[in-house]
């Protein structure tokens, strides 16, 4: 194979950069309004509980109900 062949192949594989800068203004996007989005009460107070050492026991109890199936 010729290094032009090379250079011809590698082209077809990549996206063109028009389209890659496009893709990426996207996900910025979408990840910045993931960001802004308000955590879940339920969410904040699990992970409360999980700050104050109140969660400790639940994995524990979980495998022990895995055990017993």
């Amino acid at each position: 194979m010729t290094e032009s062949s090379k250079d011809e192949n590698s082209a077809e594989i990549g996206l063109e950069p028009l389209l890659q800068a496009h893709i990426g203004r996207k996900l910025r996007e979408f990840y910045d309004s993931a960001v802004r989005e308000p955590v879940p009460d339920r969410f904040k107070l699990l992970l409360d509980q999980l700050e104050n050492g109140e969660l400790e026991g639940v994995g524990s109890k979980a495998e022990g109900k895995a055990d017993q199936a």
